[in-house]
């Protein structure tokens, strides 16, 4: 009989070998039926053999784990991947599956695809594609915000044979690699996002005030307790969580807290006044960004107006304006009329900045007042009111008699980080102005002056007008001078039509002195001999009038001649103590007259117009006079 075969699969099968037992079996009895006495031909019999062998399930070589842990302590943030890793050997050299279940329910093998998790789909985290054996496999899975925190795990390893596709039955859960087993091991721990859910700042704020911002935040996990969640406020919508902070400038940052976080800060000065984004963003431990309407919003911080100020220490007052020094004695040059260009110069402060927001000043306007000491002192205070003016001692700017030209100092620079700038004033003065140096009536006084500022406000908010500060420096030295002015009137002094040896008689003629200065007056009176070639006179007794021969008076011109005083000549200027009061009103110079009268020398024989010049030199009087 010929050999056969049969083949299935390549493999023996357990009932074939059954069938070659049954003919070895029948084989022997025939040989016992014919009791050993028939003779046996010579011949061979075959008898084809089979055997199925079975597929094996692949071999864990290097069992799973994570890789990357995914614990407690090291949670993989929702929306990122959890990764496993693995490495397993199939003894018919086919391709394996790393599969990834819920549970630890057996698995099943798929022929030519990847396995299924004995619970179906739903109970499986990931199954990689086919690998190639004594390869090492990956996997993951994206883990979303809805998960568990703590989700447990089980590996298999499975191939894909065509015939009987089989699975390890042996799971692995991380537990059996080196390494700390509750770092890459099961479970894998989900890190969810903070909800955020309202935030606010206490804005509007003055430059050196705190600003705080406040929120409704937490963190939804528990599985590490209760999560810290930390608020980062920026300048710009810049946040950066790798960092983790803002990208660029910031306002301010929390320490970590349970929920709620709060943070502040200083608005620096200067800072101008207008509104700034202030963007707000919460993240947890692990530097994962919250959820929620208000994660990168803006609470929108406002700086207010601050109110400005005139730095008391810088206000100087002094002379005309140009003068290459500081000169602090101030001198008045215009008689009955006001001296201009008198200089107050000052440096104005403001929280907000000299510069405004769209470029332009932030100070708009200035005040000044200016005044003797005592007449404004305490501090300015009483001279600071229209109805508290007076040209004598004090000069208020809410007074329309006084209008001086304010403007800020062109030369100064000004930036948005310049708190101060420097402002001047100049202003005239009346020839009025009382002196203050040394031998006037307020020689223990100086003049002094006061300003405020005014700002260009804010939106929705009127301009910020200070408070005055008085001149400080330097205290006690910018004096105004005495100024002698006068006017006299009365020219000619016509004594009318006489014979030799005849006379006025009285004092007819008069002469005035105004004080058109800031003192009271006195005068030296002289005068030169008259004739009628004047002002070439002999001296011939014929022809000449001697000086002595006028007379003056101060009280009336009622006085007898005889009882007036003889005029001096001009070389020897008598003093006449007329005690012409210091002007007080701007209108109306305070004045005194001086009478005249004469007596023509009978010695006169020569008959014509008589010409003299008599001179009238006013002094300043002592001021207990003025």
């Amino acid at each position: 009989m010929p050999p056969f075969f049969v083949q299935n699969a390549g493999k023996a099968t357990v009932a074939m070998l059954l069938s070659l037992v049954g003919v070895f079996m029948l084989v022997t009895l025939f040989d016992v039926g014919n009791g050993g006495h028939v003779a046996s031909v010579s011949a061979t019999s075959t008898a084809t053999t089979t055997v199925t062998v079975l597929n094996t399930p692949p071999a864990w070589i290097v069992t799973a784990r994570e890789l990357y842990a995914s614990a407690t302590n090291t949670p993989t943030n929702a929306g990122t991947s959890t990764v496993w890793t693995a490495t397993a050997n199939d003894s018919n050299g086919e391709d394996y599956y790393l599969l990834i279940c819920k549970s630890s329910s057996t698995p099943t093998a798929t022929a030519s695809g990847p396995p299924v998790c004995g619970g179906g789909g739903v109970d499986q985290w990931a199954v990689s594609g086919a690998v190639t054996s004594n390869s090492q496999a990956q996997v993951s899975t994206t883990t979303q915000e809805g998960w568990s925190e703590s989700n447990d795990w089980y590996a298999y390893v499975c191939d894909g044979n065509l015939g009987s596709p089989r699975c390890n039955v042996e799971q692995h859960n991380g537990l059996q690699e080196a390494g700390p087993a509750s770092a890459t091991s099961s479970p894998f721990v989900v890190n969810h996002r903070p909800t955020f859910t309202l935030a606010a700042d206490d804005s509007p704020t003055l430059p050196g005030a705190t600003v705080t911002w406040t929120t409704t935040a937490s963190h939804p996990d528990t599985v590490r307790g209760t999560d810290n969640v930390t608020l980062y406020v920026c300048k710009a919508a810049d946040f950066d969580a790798a960092i983790p902070g803002c990208g660029s400038a910031g306002w301010a940052t929390s320490s970590p807290a349970a929920s709620n976080p709060s943070t502040n800060t200083d608005i620096t000065i200067p800072t101008q006044d207008q509104d700034y984004a202030a963007y707000v963003y919460v993240t947890d431990e692990f530097d994962f960004p919250a959820t929620g309407g208000w994660q990168g919003s803006s609470t929108v911080l406002t700086v207010a107006n601050a109110t400005p100020y005139v730095v008391g220490s810088t206000v100087e007052l002094y002379d005309v304006f140009g003068s290459t020094t500081s000169d602090y004695l101030m001198a008045l040059t215009e008689p009955e009329g006001q001296t201009q260009n008198f200089v107050l110069r000052f440096d104005v402060a403001d929280d907000n900045s000299c510069l405004n927001s769209s470029s332009g000043n932030e100070i708009t306007d200035v005040d000044i007042n200016v005044y003797r000491s005592t007449a404004g002192d305490p501090d300015g205070l009483l001279c600071d009111s229209t109805g508290e003016y007076n040209a004598n001692s004090c000069y208020t700017d809410t007074s329309t008699n006084f209008v001086p030209t304010c403007y800020q100092d062109p030369a100064a620079t000004c930036t948005a980080g310049s708190a101060s700038v420097t402002w001047e004033c100049t202003f005239p003065l009346w020839y009025i102005a009382d002196p203050t140096d040394a031998g006037s009536a307020y020689a223990s006084e100086d003049w002094r002056a006061s300003a405020r500022a005014t700002d260009d406000g804010q939106e929705g908010v009127g301009p910020a007008t200070g408070s005055y500060a008085t001149s400080t420096a330097p205290a006690g030295t910018t004096e105004m001078t005495q100024f002698l002015s006068f006017n006299a009137t009365g020219s000619p002094i016509a004594y009318g039509s006489w014979e030799p040896g005849q006379g006025t008689g009285v004092h007819p003629a008069t002469t005035t002195v105004f004080a058109t200065g800031n003192t009271g007056l006195d005068e030296y009176l002289s005068g030169d001999e008259m004739c009628v070639t004047f002002p070439t006179c002999n001296g011939n007794a014929t022809s000449t009038i001697y000086v002595p021969y006028q007379h003056y008076a101060t009280s009336s011109p009622s006085v007898a001649y005889a009882a007036g005083y003889q005029l001096a000549t001009s070389t020897s200027p008598v003093f006449v103590n007329i005690d012409v009061p210091k002007t007080t009103a701007t209108t109306t110079p305070t004045a005194d007259d001086t009478y005249w009268g004469i007596e023509v020398p009978s010695s006169l024989t020569y008959a014509g117009d008589y010409i003299g010049r008599n001179y009238i030199d006013a002094v300043v009087s002592a001021s207990s006079e003025w």
